[in-house]
């Protein structure tokens, strides 16, 4: 890691990462419950819910944890049932406290109380996959964070890559040559710690935070700004443009998914004198690893 990763931001990356969370750790929902298992598409990353991948664009509000159709699903919790024809969901009243698993066949029905790693149903034909959620009084938080679905081993580094400027008619920007406002997008993705089985092997899972900060020769000109923070809580569907870029979509069947996040949507570069600038980004994922890369490029209003 070079001397981009400054000892401010690093403290707050891992602040961030670090803040408490209202339950204890849980195991998983398939067997066995003590050993980490592939996931195939993580919390907030980019879903399409009508036609192509255009229409209603939505954050996923849980995470997706491969196995093969047919495979017996848990629960992580004692809690009541409330059961439809593809999922089921295991509330705690006490505590606000819920966790959902969909594409699955139930075997329990709305009501009934199971206890810890009770039989909820199967992976249903076709889905390959149990769409695991957590939430808190109806408000989703994501499964990896620390302290909550374990035990999860992460080693590997976000990447960052594809920086580029955008004017805003929505064309590429010369960096050589930057001028009134412009935005800042970046291709950011994580590699999955395991390789989740053909056809989802080349899968790509979402970072947790990303943050930036512009830079004159070495000099900073802002301090780390926050840019995304999908560590907690699921974002609202309204700030899906103000996250993801155009040209985002998620993953497939032997294909990644492709992840373009807006950095910055608007920079106004007037308010700069002449001169070359750079714009540091840091992705870390809910594991303290950091990736980063940089851009310059030059004022020239």
């Amino acid at each position: 890691m070079s001397n981009v990763l400054a000892a401010s931001v690093a403290a707050a990356i891992l602040g961030v990462l670090c803040l408490p969370g209202a339950a204890d750790a849980y195991g998983w929902p398939v067997k066995p419950f003590d050993k980490p298992h592939p996931i195939r598409g993580a919390f907030d990353d980019p879903r399409f819910h009508l036609g192509a991948e255009s229409a209603l664009s939505a954050f996923h509000f849980g995470v997706d944890i491969a196995a093969p159709d047919g495979t017996p699903v848990y629960s992580v919790s004692p809690g009541y049932v409330r059961m439809h024809s593809g999922d089921v969901t295991i509330r705690r009243p006490a505590t606000g406290r819920a966790y959902g698993y969909w594409h699955v066949t139930p075997v329990v029905h709305t009501g009934e109380h199971v206890r810890l790693h009770q039989l909820l149903g199967f992976v249903a034909s076709g889905w390959g996959h149990v769409h695991f959620a957590e939430s808190v009084n109806g408000r989703y938080e994501n499964p990896l964070r620390l302290r909550a679905l374990t035990p999860f081993y992460d080693r590997t580094k976000p990447t960052v890559g594809g920086i580029t400027l955008i004017s805003t008619h929505g064309a590429t920007v010369d960096p050589q040559a930057v001028r009134g406002v412009v935005g800042v997008e970046a291709e950011i993705f994580d590699t999955p710690p395991l390789a989740p089985p053909a056809p989802w092997q080349v899968a790509r899972l979402t970072p947790a935070l990303v943050w930036w900060r512009l830079s004159q020769g070495g000099t900073p000109v802002t301090t780390w700004k926050l840019s995304i923070d999908f560590n907690r809580g699921l974002l609202p569907s309204g700030a899906y443009n103000g996250v993801y870029a155009p040209g985002t979509y998620q993953n497939k069947a032997n294909r990644p998914g492709h992840y373009l996040f807006w950095v910055l949507q608007a920079i106004d570069t007037a308010t700069l004198a002449d001169g070359v600038y750079t714009i540091d980004i840091v992705a870390a994922d809910t594991h303290y690893n950091l990736g980063e890369a940089s851009l310059d490029f030059a004022v020239v209003n």
